[in-house]
């Protein structure tokens, strides 16, 4: 069983893909940016916006319900991943276990940003993720593989920049787009990974870091 457990991250990630873009024709339109919109846009709207009861200017979402099955799909993908994660390393150690333990925690926390309290859940995943994150770069520090290093750490400081900026609203207009540019370098981070380790059950004597 354990040899199959690389490809729930990656086929929950292209469903999540898929469902999450055929969302976006549902939704009604309307943003913080712009909110007479008559159509969903990749540059005003927030991932989360198609979860919302009502779009922007008032009109009920019909894309939510399908907005929060793609984004159950979605937490349960990363659940999927943090426990993955680990097996990139050579050994189990503590930082392993904390990386696995609280990345798993973390998403599923990440499970009801669809409901009222979004903005504290925004607030706890970032401190949660944080704390799931500081084991995995330390580990990541011995890590051979200098490319996927730099796609971790740039996945981080994305992070950082969008939870900055919806905290303190500095940049907000421009944090919908950033927030997708975010979003692409965490699924290819993700789906990297996810083969790594697929790889590595395959041919664990001749896996190399990359």
């Amino acid at each position: 069983m354990k040899k199959y457990t690389p490809y729930f991250p990656i086929a929950g990630m292209a469903l999540y893909l898929i469902l999450f873009t055929y969302t976006t024709t549902l939704y009604p339109g309307g943003s913080i940016n712009e909110p007479s919109a008559s159509s969903h846009s990749y540059f005003h709207n927030f991932l989360c916006d198609l979860m919302n009861p009502t779009a922007a200017h008032g009109v009920i979402n019909p894309a939510r319900p399908l907005a929060i099955l793609a984004h159950l799909i979605l937490s349960f993908t990363m659940i999927s991943f943090f426990y993955i994660l680990p097996e990139i390393f050579e050994a189990e150690n503590r930082n392993t276990k904390l990386m696995r333990g609280f990345g798993m925690f973390t998403m599923t926390v990440f499970i009801l940003m669809y409901t009222p309290y979004h903005d504290l859940i925004v607030t706890l995943t970032g401190i949660f993720g944080t704390v799931a994150l500081v084991p995995f770069f330390i580990e990541l520090y011995k890590y051979q593989g200098k490319r996927l290093k730099q796609l971790a750490y740039a996945c981080y400081a994305m992070s950082i920049i969008v939870f900055i900026s919806f905290q303190t609203k500095i940049g907000f207009y421009y944090l919908p787009f950033l927030q997708k540019i975010t979003f692409v370098l965490d699924a290819i981070w993700v789906i990297w990974v996810s083969m790594i380790v697929l790889k590595k059950y395959r041919l664990p004597a001749s896996t190399n870091p990359v």
